[in-house]
């Protein structure tokens, strides 16, 4: 209600500073028309340019906090990155340990099978060279045996052991 008053009061104040004076400035009257007229406008402008104002101002704060929070869970989603990381480090570091190991376990594994599979083929080899010597001589034998038996070598014990000898040989 009171600024309803002030506004009849300035708008009748200014309708009577229009003045009659001849021949004088009129400035006294513009200066307080002027006046009038910012008063006005104030009072219409005031309260809505401070709303505005101080809404901008609380965006502005709200905006600048959820940056703020923003920047701290980035800050703490960086630190946990960098955790991973260490961790997967670690991981990484062990499960190359760990190849290596098996590796080396591997390797000492196939080594010895190898070894057993010569000793295993040595062995056959022996008796394969045994067998062969055992065939060899079961042919020599027969073979003298047939020549003895068909007559072709004296039966005295010193032809037969030297038919042999060259039979071996």
């Amino acid at each position: 209600m009171l600024k309803l008053a002030t506004i009849s009061a300035l708008v009748t104040a200014s309708l009577f500073a229009g003045g009659s004076g001849e021949g004088g400035t009129d400035i006294l009257e513009r200066s307080v028309n002027f006046a009038i007229f910012v008063a006005i406008l104030y009072y219409l402008i005031a309260e809505p340019l401070r709303k505005f104002l101080s809404d901008r101002t609380l965006m502005i704060e709200s905006e600048f906090k959820r940056n703020e929070a923003k920047l701290a869970e980035s800050i703490q989603a960086k630190e946990k990155m960098k955790e991973e990381l260490i961790s997967a480090k670690r991981r990484a570091g062990m499960i190359i340990a760990d190849a290596k190991k098996e590796a080396e376990l591997i390797k000492n594994k196939i080594e010895d099978n190898g070894k057993n599979e010569l000793v295993m083929l040595e062995k056959q080899q022996e008796e394969l060279i045994i067998i062969q010597d055992k065939k060899m001589v079961h042919s020599v034998v027969a073979e003298v045996m047939q020549e003895v038996l068909k007559g072709e070598v004296a039966l005295d014990s010193r032809s037969l052991s030297n038919l042999l000898v060259r039979k071996v040989s």
